[in-house]
């Protein structure tokens, strides 16, 4: 722990998000900032957390959020670039 970090502090890892955690899928910091299942960005990573990268309907459902986010994005930068 490096001495000026906050004690209680959790940083959300990739792992935080990928993990099965069948009470709380939420790092400790996610839930400080108020992300629960009911909150919209909690339900995203509520759906995020249940995907099991095993299976391919998961692995479809995660490209096509990924699309979701990134798209628009990439279509907002091109047309304010142009």
């Amino acid at each position: 722990m490096v001495d000026d970090e906050e004690p209680g502090f959790e940083l959300i890892e990739p792992e935080d998000l990928l993990s099965e955690r069948a009470r709380n899928p939420f790092p400790a910091d996610a839930r400080r900032l108020g992300f629960d299942r009911y909150s919209d960005e909690g339900a995203m990573i509520a759906l995020a957390a249940s995907l099991d990268p095993t299976k391919t309907s998961h692995r479809i459902v995660a490209w096509v959020m990924l699309l979701s986010v990134t798209v628009p994005l990439l279509l907002t930068l091109w047309y304010e670039l142009r």
